[in-house]
């Protein structure tokens, strides 16, 4: 369990770790259970998600189980620099959703992980993709590999750290080694790979993203049912994220296809 009781944390912190452990559930959880994934006391989580959910920061659900607000989603996307990417991307993501009949994701590292920003389905969707707003692994996805590779943020770079990642299937990279060597391959193409390695039957590939100081700001990403699909489809896909990062050089709204 998180150690996240220690004495003289305070009650911002606490709040924090709690909406933390509610984001990373994959369901609505009870008090008892964000208690529990958050490390804060029974007591203390009951106060603090009183407070939350006055806020709009936490959801109350008809059976009293917990969920992340709509009110948190919004005060997140008015940040600027999340406004400007989006808007930026969302007609590339368009364009190439389109032309591909894929399911294309924007994402950008997180608490220790990728988080979805924008999405974008095409005709030939692939089921159980994360929404907006939610969590994917670092280490078995290809936007989260892409992040690895190229973020310089302190809690995405602790990840490497790790002694194994876990393990999510048969074709999970669990080993620091093959993934650091994974990670230079993708700086070395500007491309990174997840075939099959958190859903089987789901791959994933996915380019970075650059503002107009040439930072990285962001992993544009496909995903397709056919493994084998990868390949052909990363050439349009590192045409749209550098077209994304064009936009954003420029900063105009117009709109812009991934192969212009």
């Amino acid at each position: 369990m998180p150690v996240s009781n220690e004495p003289g944390r305070s009650s911002l912190s606490r709040s924090f770790a709690i909406l933390h452990a509610c984001r990373r559930g994959t369901a609505p959880m009870t008090l008892t259970e964000l208690s529990r994934r958050s490390g804060i006391p029974a007591a203390t989580a009951y106060r603090l998600s009183l407070e939350l959910i006055a806020e709009g920061a936490l959801e109350r659900n008809d059976d009293g189980t917990l969920q992340i607000g709509i009110g948190l989603w919004e005060l997140g996307s008015a940040a600027p620099r999340q406004r400007g990417l989006r808007r930026a991307a969302r007609p590339v993501m368009q364009s190439l959703a389109g032309h591909t009949d894929t399911v294309v994701q924007l994402a950008v590292a997180g608490h220790h992980e990728a988080v979805c920003v924008e999405k974008i389905t095409g005709s030939r969707a692939v089921v159980h993709v994360t929404e907006v707003a939610g969590s994917l692994p670092l280490h078995s996805t290809g936007v989260g590999k892409v992040i690895l590779a190229y973020s310089d943020d302190p809690g995405v770079r602790a990840i490497l750290q790790a002694a194994s990642f876990h393990r999510y299937n048969a074709r999970t990279i669990a080993n620091p080694g093959r993934l650091a060597t994974e990670l230079a391959g993708v700086r070395a193409a500007q491309v990174g790979y997840s075939r099959g390695e958190l859903t089987p039957g789901t791959a994933s590939v996915a380019a970075p993203v650059f503002d107009a100081e040439s930072r990285f700001v962001a992993a544009l990403g496909v995903l397709t049912p056919e493994v084998e699909q990868v390949d052909r489809l990363a050439p349009e896909v590192r045409r749209a994220a550098d077209a994304i990062s064009r936009r954003l050089h420029v900063g105009a709204p117009r709109s812009q296809s991934p192969g212009s």
